[in-house]
Order: C-alpha cells, then structure tokens, then sequence
C-alpha cells in the first residue's frame, strides 16, 4: 500500500517524522514527494501532498455552518461548530484523507483519502459515511461545481483529474494533466475548472463541459493551493518551493507576484475579494495580503505546520488546520486577531474549501 505524506517542495532538512513509511512508498512510487512540515537529509528526496477523541452524533442545523476537518494521521474528520467553535461530531472515513469539498445544497461533504485511493461521502444531516467511491490512483484536491452535479478530483499520482458524477458517485469522465495535479477550483459560472500542477509549475484552465485544457498559465515554483475570489475574477496559486503567491486576473490573465512566509500551502479570499490570507508551513503563520497594494497586512502566528485555510463570512472568521499541532487556530478577520484554538485529530490538513454554508 503506497504512503502518502506531503504534497510541496525539495526541501534541504535535518529529519522526517514517519520516515520508514516514506522510504517505504519510495520504492514503490518513482515520483518521490515531501511533506512540507517535515525535515529531512540534504541526500532524500521526498515529495509531500497537501484540515476528537469523542463521537458525538449531532444533527447539522440549517441555521449553522460548520467546518470538516481532515486529520490525516486518524482516519477522521472533526466537524466544528463555527458559531460555538466547538467540534461536535467525530468522522471515521478512510484511510490518510486530506482534501475537502462541501455541497451545502445536497448536504454532503467529500473527503479524499489517498493511501485507501478513495473518496468518502458524508451525510452531513446526521455526519455518518454514506457511500465510498473508489478511485484507484491518490486523489488529492477536490471542488464541487457550483450546480452540485459534479465532483472533481485531481488524482496525484495518476496525473488525471476525474469528473464524478454527485448523482451516481461514480467517474464518468477523466483528462489527463499536468504532473501531480493537486489544488482544484471551479468558476462561479461552472464553465471553467482550475488546476495547480506541482511539477510542471503551472494551473490548467479547462473547459468543463468538454473538459478539454484551453491553456495553461505558468505560475511560481511548486503551486500547491489554489483558490477563487466570490466573483471569479481572481486565482490565487498557492507556489511552495519560491515562497510565493501568483495573482491571476481570470479576465485579462493578467499575473502579479506576492511574497510570502516560508514554504506557503493555502489561500482564501475575503469576501470583499481585497484581502488575501495565506498559510505558511514552515514558519507557523498565516500572511495577510492587501490585494490592491501588492503588501502584507500583517502575519498572524498560529499553530504548528498550517495548511488548509477557509473563511467563514457569515460569521467573520478564518479556519486554519494544524498539521502539527493537531488543531485548528481561528482568527478575527475583522481584526485579524487569533480568536482562540480548538483540538481535533492527528495530522489535521483540511485541503480545500471546508466550511458546510447552510
């Protein structure tokens, strides 16, 4: 069975937590990935992938939103309560999942599980596994498109994004892409689907319903994450090795460069599209950047290792999953102020957009 850490960078380190299991889907897999967070020898070469101890049943309330937390090292996902901050249910799904998408419409959520090469469906009414979707290959990230019929994966080790239909959950369409596609994200419109290619340092822009490549768009050095402002007319990719964020203008493909902190993983817009928040793996902090201005805000210090990010606009506040500290840091985005810190599972990652709108 392959083992799945990290999707990011080459990176020049000391030691890697877990590094027999690495070693171990070394020899299985020529691509060799790190994982971000992790130290390793000047000699390995190791490539990486990209959100509690209780099970409490709890109905999701149409009047709440929560966020779907991936613990990576436990096999569950937290779900939180974004008004309380409280995790209120306790998920087990498969085996290493990492990504996220959210249907609020069909009330489901979808984990991605790379080392089990499948996609759990969640119920999110009652937050129980309904369905399993087998994808043979590393699913990564995923989005659903904004009608709910369609679930897109980008299968990491394949390098091939799949169309599922949410309806049958199962594939009925695949394109080859890039090499080892990661971070996925669709138009409001559902007509063009965006994804980061880590190797061959660009974002595919695809057309959906032929789910055809109409371009590719050169971007920094080992794009990871990536997200879309509410209206669409700005991509931001997420570029690990150069410490980068690209700014895309989906109308004129315009691109500008934004410095970051160290080894960055994940962004999300404001909703008023002028803010830009970013986590940084490898110095424990998140980057707030002034779109407009091209400079950092401020930098906020979270928990350990920060990778998936989500802003809940309802209710003012950004969602942070702790890789390394095994917890979520939640921040004011009215202030930009660390809230408090709430424990969920081993390894939280939360790769994608996480937060349930109801």
């Amino acid at each position: 069975m392959m083992q799945f850490f990290h999707i990011s960078s080459i990176i020049e380190s000391n030691h890697l937590p877990d590094s027999q299991l690495i070693l171990k889907a070394m020899k299985t897999k020529k691509r060799n990935f790190t994982r971000i967070s992790s130290l390793i020898t000047l000699s390995s070469l190791i490539l990486s992938t990209l959100s509690c101890s209780t099970d409490v049943n709890s109905n999701v309330s149409a009047s709440q939103h929560y966020a779907y937390i991936t613990n990576q090292g436990a096999n569950t996902v937290s779900v939180i309560n974004t008004r309380s901050n409280q995790v209120t249910d306790t998920i087990h799904v498969g085996k290493a999942p990492v990504g996220v998408a959210v249907a609020s419409q069909l009330k489901r959520a979808y984990i991605s599980n790379v080392e089990s090469q499948d996609i759990s469906v969640i119920n999110t009414r009652n937050n129980s596994v309904i369905d399993t979707i087998k994808v043979n290959g590393a699913p990564v990230g995923l989005a659903i498109s904004p009608n709910e019929k369609t679930l897109y994966a980008a299968d990491w080790f394949n390098n091939r994004v799949l169309a599922i239909s949410t309806d049958a959950t199962k594939t009925v369409r695949e394109l080859s892409i890039g090499e080892a596609p990661a971070g996925l994200a669709i138009s409001p419109d559902n007509q063009t689907l965006y994804i980061t290619n880590r190797d061959s340092n660009d974002v595919a822009v695809i057309d959906t319903e032929t789910l055809r490549v109409k371009h590719r768009i050169q971007v920094g050095k080992h794009p990871f994450g990536i997200t879309l402002s509410t209206s669409g007319k700005l991509l931001a990719s997420v570029n690990v090795q150069d410490d980068t964020v690209s700014i895309i203008n989906t109308e004129t493909n315009n691109i500008e460069s934004m410095k970051v902190g160290y080894h960055p993983y994940c962004a999300a817009f404001s909703a008023d599209e002028k803010t830009l928040y970013v986590t940084n793996t490898q110095d424990d902090s998140v980057t707030v950047l002034d779109i407009a201005s091209k400079k950092t805000i401020t930098t906020i210090n979270v928990g350990s290792t920060p990778e998936g990010i989500s802003i809940d606009h309802t209710n003012h506040r950004t969602y942070v999953a702790n890789w390394g500290s095994n917890n979520v840091s939640v921040i004011d985005t009215n202030t930009n102020q660390l809230l408090t810190t709430i424990n969920t599972g081993e390894k939280s990652r939360a790769f994608g957009q996480f937060i349930l709108k109801q």
